[in-house]
Parts: structure tokens; C-alpha cells; sequence
């Protein structure tokens, strides 16, 4: 992206008049910044890549509020926004008489990945990060596979049986994976979440349940409805696309539609999603909270990412701590500020915390595992 497409589109992102293809734009030139962007200017220094960025960007957009951070790469988050307090503008500039030492100082940690154990009816446990390719096991009429692009997968077959066996696929913080159940349904699980299911779906509905964060695509059958059961919420699929987040330590459960239809059921009422709506139900009062959705945000874990909009540093630390597989406390009292951005889920935890702190008025104390939070 040249210097002059950058600028444009920071100017609309700072007048609000950025269109989600934009957005992502900017989003994705970021992402590939250090192998796309510095290559082509790469007759000059960092240090002076870093001056020249922020002069145009300056000069162009008309932004005065100048904070000063460690590393050239942070110039180009001037251009995108990312990682900015939702309260005011930052310009990220090279100061080169400080460094950011917190990746010196971590054993540096892997971000999570395909990991999980499937608990068959019999309850043989199966380690799925380590099980080989292939039949994992057989029983009745059905069998399960871990195909080659790391799906467990079962018959996919309409036929029905009275077989009540149920499987759990669970996955740890820091692991994640994929399910295509027996009816051919598709869940993705993200890091510490579960589904339990039937091996095979009986003649009438098709229910699983689930705790943490899921992702499903449904296949649509008329006459066997497809029903979701979490602690709050029982959502029933009318033929459809839709993340659930319903981790038992979060305040309330969030049923968001991607495409298609569901209804969403509690004790104290049954609501139906549109395309872009999100249900959210509070455990104390069981009432249903009908919202406009940010899909894009919702299904950032699916599709590699984190992504915060105006997100509070507690609920950004927990989805870090899920994926990492981290302990994370706090001291001191925290910024009520929101901040804004994107960041690779397949980046090392120094280079998030590096990112995140950068915004100078967030630090982290590093002992091991444990992830101290400090003002």
C-alpha cells in the first residue's frame, strides 16, 4: 500500500467515515507491515522509515497529540489506530533513547493451538493433539475420524438409531478445534470450552451442549431441529451460522447470528435473531438483551484474531490468558479506558504484551506463567 492510500484511509478512520473493507484494509496492511511495508522503502534506516511515517501522517490527518513509544514498527499503528485508547489519539513515534524490555524478560510463549481430548461414552479419553490421522474408534453404527486437516469427524448420515452414547470434545486454555458432529454439523470450539453430543442423533432433536466459546454451522433438517443447551440460554437453529460465548466465569451469555435464523430461549422468555443481532442473557435475571452485533469482532478467534472494540483491559487479559494458557492477576488501579485493535492470534505472547503496553499506560510483570497487570 503506497503512502498516499495510507493516509487517506487514516484520515476516514479518524472522522468515522471508514467502511468495514477499509477497516480491514488498514487491519491487513498492519498485519504484514514488517515484511510488506518496510521492504519497500528499504533504502532507508528504520529510524528514519519511522521519522518519515510520522510526518506524513501527522502533516496529512491534522493530529497534535503526540505520545512517544519505543520500536519503528509502532509508527505504522499511527496509520491504523491499533491499539489506541478509545478516549484519545496517539501517534506512535520511534524514540530511540528507551527500549520496551518485557520480551527479555519471558521464556517466550507460544500462542495455543490445535488441542483437545474427545471422551468417548465408554470413557476412554483421547489425546487429539497426539492421536495419528485416521479411526479413532468405532461403536454401533458409527465411527469417528481425525481427518488430515485435524477435524474429528463422524458418519455423515440422516440415519438415526437409539443410541444414547455420549461424546465430549474438550478443548484447554491454549488449545482449540474442530468437530463435524454426526448430523454433519459443523462446531469449532475455542480455548477452554466443551461440547457434549450424542454419537449418533436420534429420530427426534438434535441437542448438544456446550460451555465457553463455539462456533456453528448448522446443517438445516426440518423435521429434527438442532438445539444448543448452555447454563442460560437453549438456542434452537432454523437453519443457520452462530457463535456462542458462554464461559462460566463471564456475567453473561452471547448468542450472536451470522446468517439464517434462531430462536433463543430462557426461563423468562423466547426471542428470535436476525442476521447480525446478538442475544445476551444475564444468569441472575435470565432476561434476553437483543443487540446489534459487531461480527467482525465476534468471530475474530475463528478467523486468527483478536479483535477489541472500546474493550476494557480485564475482558482483553482474559481471552490473552485463555489462549496463552497464562495465570493473570492485577495491581493497582487500572485505566477505565477502552482500547481499540487487532492482533494475530499466531503471534508469541511477548509481542502481544509488547503491543499492548506501547500504549503507555498499561505494563505487565513477568514470572513465568504469571501475568501481573500494573498501571
Amino acid at each position: 500500500m503506497d503512502d498516499n492510500r495510507i493516509n487517506y484511509l487514516s484520515s476516514k478512520l479518524l472522522q468515522g467515515e471508514i467502511t468495514p473493507a477499509e477497516r480491514q484494509e488498514l487491519d491487513d496492511w498492519y498485519n504484514n507491515f514488517d515484511t510488506l511495508e518496510y521492504q519497500m522503502h528499504s533504502d532507508l534506516s528504520k529510524q528514519a522509515f519511522a521519522d518519515q511515517l510520522y510526518q506524513q501522517i501527522s502533516s496529512k490527518t491534522g493530529l497534535k497529540t503526540v505520545k512517544h513509544f519505543y520500536d519503528y514498527r509502532y509508527a505504522a499503528i499511527a496509520a491504523s489506530l491499533l491499539l489506541c485508547l478509545s478516549t484519545a489519539v496517539y501517534i506512535v513515534y520511534t524514540n530511540t533513547r528507551k527500549t520496551v524490555t518485557i520480551a527479555q524478560h519471558i521464556s517466550d510463549i507460544k500462542p495455543g493451538g490445535n488441542r483437545a481430548t474427545l471422551t468417548l461414552a465408554n470413557g476412554k479419553i483421547i489425546d487429539l493433539k497426539n492421536a495419528p490421522n485416521g479411526l479413532l474408534a468405532t461403536g454401533g453404527t458409527q465411527s469417528v475420524h481425525k481427518t488430515s486437516e485435524g477435524v474429528i469427524a463422524y458418519n455423515d448420515s440422516e440415519k438415526t438409531t437409539g443410541n444414547n452414547d455420549y461424546n465430549t470434545l474438550s478443548t484447554p486454555r491454549g488449545g482449540q478445534f474442530s468437530v463435524k458432529l454426526p448430523d454433519g454439523t459443523l462446531a469449532v470450539l475455542d480455548a477452554q470450552s466443551s461440547i457434549r453430543y450424542p454419537s449418533s442423533f436420534n429420530a427426534g432433536n438434535r441437542i448438544v451442549e456446550v460451555s465457553g466459546q463455539v462456533y456453528f454451522e448448522v446443517v438445516h433438517r426440518a423435521k429434527q431441529p438442532f438445539i444448543v443447551k448452555t447454563a442460560a440460554q437453549t438456542i434452537e437453529d432454523l437453519g443457520t451460522h452462530f457463535n456462542i460465548n458462554a464461559y462460566p466465569d463471564a456475567a453473561t451469555v452471547k448468542t450472536t447470528l451470522e446468517e439464517g435464523q434462531v430462536s433463543i430461549t430462557t426461563s423468562a422468555k423466547t426471542v428470535f435473531l436476525k442476521p447480525g443481532q446478538a442475544a445476551l442473557s444475564h444468569a441472575d435475571s435470565q432476561e434476553i438483551n437483543v443487540t446489534t452485533a459487531d461480527l467482525e469482532e465476534t468471530l475474530a478467534w475463528k478467523n486468527g484474531y483478536f479483535r477489541f472494540n472500546d474493550e476494557h483491559i480485564e475482558n482483553i487479559m482474559s481471552q490473552i490468558g485463555r489462549w496463552y494458557n497464562i495465570e493473570v492477576v492485577y495491581s493497582g488501579q487500572l485505566p477505565a479506558d477502552g482500547f481499540n485493535g487487532t492482533i494475530l492470534r499466531s503471534k508469541n505472547l511477548s509481542q502481544v504484551l509488547n503491543m499492548l503496553e506501547r500504549t503507555g499506560i498499561i505494563h505487565f510483570k513477568i514470572e513465568g506463567r504469571r501475568i501481573t497487570v500494573l498501571p
